[in-house]
């Protein structure tokens, strides 16, 4: 598949800079606390694709007080995106199923109670990249790059963590992107908001919430 070209970061690099900047802020907070990892490996609901959609989150976080902890997530979605071609060009996607986004957000979770079974709140709010998409023209054998821009969006999302085991339900939403072919002309509109249901683990010896 596409998705799996990397070429997500053509062009993109100035793009990047901020979540550097977050990612060396983060490791900075480690002399106050012990962080963590959280793998989180899950579905998702809801999509237009003939295929199975999946998500895979990893997220260092610490905690700061009892009950809230920061993070910063780093997400895959595989076949998320709904695409919409206009009806008044004459192009059409070879592959729907052959998108990903890729996402960064810093994390705020909150826990409910201290106990074994513990109900979470949490928000993020951070940058979703795109890959690019194959486009066709109609009555032509000729293959066009659809390019898609990236775009900021926030993420809400609960659960309940038993352990060290995280019952997640999540919902990413992004604002609609345009798709672009040569000369910046457009030829329809993708929805890349998405729901998320997953399981998720953390690595370390104690609980996330203790």
């Amino acid at each position: 598949m596409k998705v799996f070209e990397l070429d997500f970061f053509d062009n993109k690099k100035t793009d990047l800079k901020e979540f550097l900047f977050l990612i060396v802020l983060f490791c900075g907070c480690n002399s106050y606390t012990q962080p963590k990892l959280r793998i989180e490996p899950g579905i998702l609901l809801a999509t237009e694709s003939d295929n199975l959609g999946l998500l895979f989150n990893t997220e260092p976080h610490i905690k700061i007080s009892e009950n809230m902890l920061i993070g910063l997530r780093f997400g895959i979605a595989i076949n998320p995106q709904k695409i919409e071609i206009d009806n008044s060009a004459s192009f059409f996607v070879d592959d729907l199923d052959d998108n990903a986004i890729i996402s960064f957000l810093p994390t705020f979770d909150y826990y409910l109670n201290d106990k074994q079974y513990c109900p979470y709140v949490g928000i993020g709010l951070g940058y979703y990249i795109f890959n690019n998409i194959d486009v066709s023209m109609n009555g032509t054998s000729e293959i066009l790059e659809g390019s898609v821009n990236n775009q900021p969006g926030f993420l809400v999302r609960g659960g309940l963590e038993i352990g060290k085991t995280r019952l997640g339900l999540e919902y990413n939403f992004i604002p609609e992107a345009d798709i672009e072919i040569q000369k910046g002309q457009v030829i329809g509109t993708i929805d890349n908001s998405y729901v998320g249901l997953s399981i998720g683990f953390t690595i370390g010896l104690k609980k996330s919430n203790e």
